[in-house]
């Protein structure tokens, strides 16, 4: 069994409950994080560190991008959080601890390929900045984006970014995680599936999300964590915008 973990947001609380989670199985073998493990939360450093110790492999996310690159075209208050992460990094002691979190980042590998599966955190066109969103299957959206996002794969895509759970179908169908249940045969025809967010749902349940694969099925899981203690620590930092701590409760 393999377990996809994204978009955690330097949610340290709500990362080390999905772990817990998944240690309870007994049945991953595998972790595969799709990127955004930083940005928006209080923990960047702590999270850091349990992806690199946990994790098979861990994708560039637009955050992780945007403390590189630069933080162009996100909202002040990602874009605040992206200005402090950076700080938090470029001050760690000792300094070798500060070149191996540095390395880490810059080194994140923009897709992965197993077989018959891709894994980016954006989408196959582009695999770090490009949402896949519901709104894409509307009437007057972009008729050629699904057609070439889908060309993009062979059977399936595992994907994270827009923080919402859920499977995109061949026939252009959106299935949100909470109407499938136990969860979902993917063995024929292809399918994009989007992992959900460990540390920032935006599915109306704050509870963390992360997704199981099995070889013919996924299944969407829920953890509740401690939502105080994330917020908390939001609080503490001056230069996070404190509605970061409000959405969690909400999770949206």
């Amino acid at each position: 069994m393999i377990a996809f973990i994204s978009d955690i947001h330097a949610n340290q609380a709500a990362l080390e409950a999905v772990f817990a989670d998944i240690d309870s199985l007994g049945t991953v073998d595998r972790i595969y994080c799709l990127g955004d493990v930083i940005g928006y939360g209080p923990d960047p450093v702590e999270c850091l560190d349990l992806v690199a110790a946990r994790c098979k492999l861990v994708l560039m996310g637009n955050h992780e991008h945007a403390l590189l690159f630069g933080a162009y075209g996100f909202h002040t208050g990602a874009k605040r959080a992206i200005e402090w992460t950076r700080r938090v990094i470029t001050a760690i002691e000792p300094v070798a601890k500060r070149k191996a979190v540095l390395d880490l980042i810059e080194h994140l590998p923009n897709r992965h390929d197993l077989p018959e599966v891709l894994l980016v955190h954006g989408s196959p066109r582009d695999p770090v900045m490009e949402y896949v969103l519901e709104s894409d299957l509307w009437e007057g959206s972009d008729p050629e984006k699904l057609e070439q996002i889908f060309a993009g794969f062979k059977h399936l895509c595992f994907v994270g970014h827009t923080h919402k759970p859920g499977v995109f179908t061949e026939d252009r169908c959106f299935l949100a995680a909470s109407e499938l249940g136990s969860g979902f045969d993917v063995r024929d025809g292809r399918y994009l599936i989007n992992v959900g967010s460990v540390g920032q749902p935006r599915d109306r349940d704050p509870r963390a999300c992360y997704t199981l694969f099995s070889g013919d099925a996924v299944y969407f899981r829920r953890v509740s964590y401690d939502i105080e203690a994330t917020a908390a620590r939001i609080a503490k930092v001056p230069d996070l915008d404190p509605r970061l701590a409000d959405r969690l409760f909400r999770g949206e």
